[in-house]
């Protein structure tokens, strides 16, 4: 229906089942320590259109922190890749705002699980204007506390070593941390504690 209403892409892919259906439950407010009131929500197939704006909006020294790499275009086909997911595998979380009664993306985190551990790796970008306000704390520990409800012990991170902003997250979330360094890369493995 959504298809014929031209709501969504002609070729738009979706997960059918349980894997494919959005986990209203997991939307919540939460109030950043600068007093930022934020709607956490997982990610839906039409959040395309608001994703597209998110990632055009960044800076690229926030897109190569996020990539290790400059990306002059998110296409449909990437875009899909952050949309179209299985929610029992992967998690992606946005965080925004109301702005002039337009929801606007200001931050993104994400998780997919490790198929041969407890753990999953995370990531999580939050746009420039935005950034040392609270948001990434509050998107780790959303995701935290949803892998911890789905059963992992950890998760594990590649930050590049100059992204001390990512990392200062990381450590005042209050994992055991456990970090290793090659080539401007920290390949960090953070345990969750009780």
């Amino acid at each position: 229906d959504a298809r014929r209403l031209s709501l969504i892409y002609k070729d738009q892919a979706f997960i059918p089942g349980k894997e494919g259906q959005y986990p209203e439950h997991m939307e919540i407010y939460r109030t950043t320590a600068t007093g930022l009131t934020i709607f956490l929500r997982p990610v839906k197939i039409s959040d395309e259109p608001l994703l597209k704006d998110f990632f055009y909006d960044l800076s690229d020294k926030t897109i190569y922190r996020r990539f290790f790499t400059m990306r002059p275009d998110m296409p449909h086909e990437r875009l899909q890749s952050y949309v179209i997911i299985d929610y029992t595998k992967e998690i992606v979380i946005l965080a925004s705002i109301m702005e002039e009664e337009k929801e606007v993306i200001v931050g993104m985190g994400q998780y997919i699980i490790e198929e041969t551990s407890l753990s999953a790796e995370v990531a999580f970008i939050v746009k420039d204007e935005y950034q040392n306000r609270g948001i990434g704390t509050e998107i780790l520990t959303y995701l935290t506390y949803l892998a911890k409800r789905h059963g992992l012990t950890s998760f594990t991170a590649e930050v590049l070593v100059e992204n001390k902003p990512m990392i200062h997250v990381f450590e005042k979330t209050g994992f055991d941390i456990e970090k290793r360094g090659s080539e401007g890369v920290y390949e960090m493995k953070l345990n969750f504690v009780d």
